[in-house]
């Protein structure tokens, strides 16, 4: 007995499966379209919606109004006029906007629903037909290939202004199946003339969700009112009013930097710089010269500790590689604890290789490169740098904040836009356009945070300053008779002024400048010398450092289709304009 109890009870579930599968479906979506004169098109859709033994509020139908067509982003102006029952009463609805498409919320949140109930939509949408040289056309996806449930009839009629009895001046087509889908097979096509109206109707099976109803209907020139150029014109800049957006940040951001951002007057002029400006040290000079911290800045503040006498840059034993030498790695070796003429961001570099072992005096910078804590270190070393020129009066406020701060908003600006222009529908972004026209204002609103950082005028003569001792450091052989500058009377001015010619990036030529003069070899860098030591060899070593560095550092941080014809081989189910779908809720 309970076996058989078992039996029934899995047959009457086998049985009812399909029922409870098929329980949700459309049950008949009749359209009939109207072409008025003014080249508008009135839609009254009825759609039978069987609920089956659920019990739902109502149903939803998405109506897309923005496409990518006729050469750029096209909107529709969609008009509702009414919404009824089978009975002919107002229904409740709702409308909302999102993602270029207009959804309609029929029912009552309040009430429920079950059974067989009949939907009459009725809407009026502006734009919808193409205008060609010798024909205008109606291409519209009748059902939509979004419905989420099946669609067991289909039927759609189309009225003209003037329907012709010259059937030859009459063009149709119908599209039945999955989105791109060209079979016309299951789609009859009949003219009524007591009616006036073209009748398309679905003769297959069953729709399956993804599936749907396209029609094309081309008529002669003449029937409707083509809108003339200003209107056509007007039209493409409404809705294509995304490309303007960066002119008009352009705009913006010129008049935000010329208030804001733009750096003060120093003399006006710049004149050679026989040294370094008193009390700044390289770091300091590289965010003025550039503002921003930059890695040879940083690797300019080591090798101007090691002259000072903090620590020794040390290569390692070379090796040979095809019969040459090739220098080995570099390590940094620390000579004396920190004392109080250091800088804030200088204990920061310092600490970043040596801190939390007391016995810790050398570090190897191909191992220093699997260490984290360094990264973390280093970014208090460069936040401390850009506090230090804006605590020394360099800068109006700290540059990288500004730079982050004015990047934030930009970027967090184009995000607003981009919601209030996809929920509101006020513009397109969707498509190339839209890409292409936020992605150039976002990279405007970062460059130009490179240029919103903005100098006092105390910072404006220290760039004039350090430019000039650039101009300096780069001089010819005949400039230095000029500036009265011997490098073979001078020649500890090479080491000390290597660090600055790093921040600028011309340690090159500052080295030419001592080419052929014998310099005593430096004690804070040892390494490999071919010959007699000179500043030509000091250079490239410290090139050779600099690129292991900046490695180490690197390395450390990286472990962390509207608008056409229906015709000619370009129709198929769901092109054209509308469309859509639906569903319950």
């Amino acid at each position: 007995m309970k076996k058989l109890s078992i039996i029934i009870f899995t047959l009457a579930l086998f049985f009812s499966l399909p029922f409870i599968a098929h329980a949700e479906e459309v049950s008949v979506f009749s359209s009939t379209i109207t072409i008025q004169t003014n080249s508008s098109i009135v839609v009254a859709e009825n759609i039978g919606y069987d609920f089956g033994i659920l019990e739902r509020h109502g149903i939803y139908r998405d109506i897309p109004y923005q496409y990518q067509a006729r050469g750029g982003n096209y909107n529709f102006d969609i008009n509702i006029l009414s919404i009824q029952d089978e009975a002919g009463a107002a229904v409740t609805y709702s409308e909302s906007r999102s993602g270029g498409k207009l959804r309609i919320k029929i029912g009552d949140a309040d009430k429920t629903v079950t059974g067989q109930k009949n939907y009459f939509i009725k809407y009026e949408v502006a734009g919808a037909l193409n205008y060609f040289d010798d024909h205008d056309e109606l291409y519209w996806n009748v059902t939509g290939n979004d419905w989420v449930v099946n669609i067991k009839k289909v039927a759609a009629n189309v009225s003209l202004p003037n329907l012709l009895t010259n059937q030859d001046s009459l063009k149709t087509a119908c599209y039945v199946g999955e989105l791109g889908s060209s079979d016309q097979s299951l789609c009859k096509i009949k003219t009524d003339q007591t009616n006036k109206k073209i009748n398309f109707v679905y003769t297959g099976n069953t729709l399956t969700p993804g599936q749907g109803l396209t029609l094309v209907l081309s008529f002669p020139k003449g029937l409707v009112q083509q809108p003339g150029l200003g209107e056509i014109i007007l039209k493409r800049i409404t809705d294509n009013l995304i490309v303007f957006l960066p002119i008009l940040v352009l705009i913006f951001l010129l008049w935000y930097w010329n208030k804001y951002g733009r750096d003060p007057h120093g003399r006006g002029t710049v004149v050679p710089e026989f040294g370094p400006p008193e009390k700044v040290l390289p770091a300091e000079a590289g965010v003025v010269y550039d503002e921003k911290m930059d890695a040879q800045d940083t690797a300019a503040t080591v090798i101007d500790l090691a002259r000072r006498g903090y620590l020794k840059l040390k290569q390692n034993e070379q090796k040979k590689m095809l019969g040459f030498n090739v220098g080995g790695g570099w390590s940094i070796v620390k000579l004396k604890p920190l004392d109080e003429e250091l800088e804030v961001f200088e204990h920061n570099l310092l600490s970043a290789f040596f801190d939390g072992v007391e016995t810790k005096k050398e570090v190897v910078l191909a191992q220093a490169k699997r260490d984290i804590h360094l990264v973390n270190k280093m970014n208090d070393f460069k936040k401390n740098v850009y506090n230090s020129v804006t605590i020394k009066g360099w800068f109006a406020s700290n540059p990288d904040k500004i730079r982050a701060k004015f990047s934030g908003i930009g970027i967090g600006i184009l995000v607003v836009i981009y919601i209030l222009a996809d929920v509101l529908g006020v513009v397109k972004i969707g498509g190339i356009f839209g890409i292409l026209a936020l992605a150039v204002s976002a990279a405007l609103f970062l460059i130009f945070a490179r240029l919103m950082p903005k100098k006092t005028p105390e910072g404006a003569l220290l760039k004039e300053k350090l430019q000039g001792f650039k101009m300096f450091l780069t001089v010819t052989e005949k400039d230095r008779v000029a500036f009265n500058f011997s490098p073979a009377k001078n020649p500890e001015k090479f080491a000390e002024y290597l660090p600055w010619a790093i921040i600028f990036g011309v340690e090159k030529e500052w080295a030419t400048v001592f080419a052929g003069i014998d310099l005593p070899q430096p004690e804070w860098c040892e390494g490999y010398w071919a010959g007699n030591f000179n500043a030509l060899m000091l250079s490239n070593a410290l090139s050779s450092f600099n690129h292991d560095f900046d490695k180490s550092l690197t390395k450390a941080g990286a472990a962390a289709a509207g608008g056409t014809s229906g015709f000619g081989g370009g129709g198929f189910s769901g092109g054209g304009f509308g469309g859509g779908g639906g569903g319950s809720w």
